[in-house]
């Protein structure tokens, strides 16, 4: 009886314990859990059987523990039925279900361990994957990379990428359709917002796909027409400009601010180059089969410190390996302030594609960066600093070669 009862307590752990963190947030949104409805806010955890649902306005971002990405847009709501990742066992199996609204995914481990356990279903249609990206609403669901098998009305259709096919209530799914320069416009508009701040005060970026800066798992592999705008028109430049230009300017005002912060004179960021590295330059290294190191090493601003509150510490340092299929990053840092505010570790997990990295520590503080200059010469985005029982501090890094 008592084995029994200890595995009962062992399996409502593991049920309950964190699977992921909302790592972008703009406008609002809330989290249902155990029907206690909760104010969400960057660094949050997420549980299974979660419902995250976004104002008018809004959009959320969370980030699972294998690196599943997932960002619902305004007026939406995602139940996590169930989420497994064992990365001991292998055990892995995720259930989710976009109850309403527009939704953008990016797999993780788990599109890797056990493709066959990976779910997402909508109102009219379930789709499974094959190691992918995709994006969807009510009405069509749309694959950028990889392969979905999308079941709906008992009809299951075959979706590869740069394809599309429309779903409906109570007939059969469309055979699939080339993707149009208007295929994907509504449901960007859906996950866009206007809104540059959320509801803790903290700068935002939009990440689109899956966050330029939190990305694909390391061997994702971008199909080159769906980065030629020649080839697919005005879908695609919507979608760069969507994940590009409001990151770039809180990128770069807030490193200056960090610069110019009166409370913090020991502040001394190198700002990164204006112009952002061509994607196929980074996509070029990470396809080779030679390995590329890249060294970085700067600092770390924050415009959330106290009055009087100055930086005694703010070092980070940043190794990018590409190519030799391992993309992935390395690296360290160290923030502390004379009032006792102190962090630092060591990034052990990390996602890389040609549009930016994130990485994490074993206390889940966070890096979410780009790539800057012709040849990479400086990175630089936003940094999520926490430790177990103190208050989490945001801010931004830079650092150059």
């Amino acid at each position: 009886m008592l084995k029994v009862f200890t595995l009962v307590l062992l399996f409502a752990s593991f049920l309950f314990a964190n699977i992921g963190t909302v790592s972008l947030l703009e406008g609002k949104a809330t989290i249902l859990r155990n029907g206690q409805t909760l104010g969400a806010n960057i660094g949050d955890k997420v549980e299974n059987k979660d419902v995250i649902s976004t104002q008018v306005n809004s959009k959320i971002k969370i980030t699972f523990i294998d690196n599943t990405i997932v960002t619902i847009g305004k007026e939406s709501s995602l139940n996590i039925e169930e989420y497994i990742f064992n990365t001991s066992t292998k055990e892995a199996k995720t259930e989710l279900n976009v109850l309403k609204g527009a939704f953008h995914t990016i797999t993780g481990e788990i599109g890797k361990v056990n493709p066959d356990k990976f779910k997402l279903k909508t109102k009219s249609a379930s789709i499974g994957i094959r190691g992918t990206e995709f994006y969807g609403d009510e009405n069509r669901i749309v694959c950028t990379q990889g392969r979905i098998i999308v079941l709906s009305n008992s009809v299951s259709v075959d979706v590869p990428s740069g394809n599309y096919i429309n779903i409906f209530a109570n007939q059969r799914p469309s055979a699939p359709l080339p993707l149009e320069n208007n295929t994907l416009d509504n449901i960007i508009e859906r996950l866009n917002t206007n809104n540059q701040s959320n509801n803790n005060g903290v700068d935002n970026f939009n990440n689109v796909p899956s966050s330029p800066l939190a990305l694909e798992g390391s061997t994702l592999r971008t199909l080159d027409n769906l980065d030629n705008q020649n080839s697919w028109g005005n879908w695609n430049e919507n979608l760069q400009a969507l994940q590009d230009d409001k990151n770039n300017a809180i990128l770069n005002n807030s490193i200056q601010d960090g610069i110019n912060s009166n409370n913090n004179p020991t502040i001394a960021i190198t700002e990164p180059s204006i112009t952002k590295t061509e994607p196929s330059y980074i996509q070029s290294l990470m396809d080779s089969v030679n390995l590329t190191q890249l060294s970085f090493v700067g600092n770390i601003s924050s415009t959330e410190l106290n009055p009087g509150e100055n930086i005694i510490n703010n070092t980070i340092r940043i190794d990018i390996f590409l190519g030799s299929y391992a993309n992935y990053v390395q690296g360290d840092f160290n923030f502390s302030t004379n009032q006792l505010r102190s962090y630092s570790g060591s990034f052990y997990n990390s996602t890389i594609n040609k549009d930016g990295f994130w990485a994490s520590d074993y206390s889940d503080s966070f890096i979410e960066g780009k790539f800057y200059g012709k040849n990479i010469s400086s990175v630089g985005g936003i940094i999520v600093m926490q430790r177990p029982g103190d208050p989490t501090t945001n801010g931004t890094f830079s650092a150059t070669r």
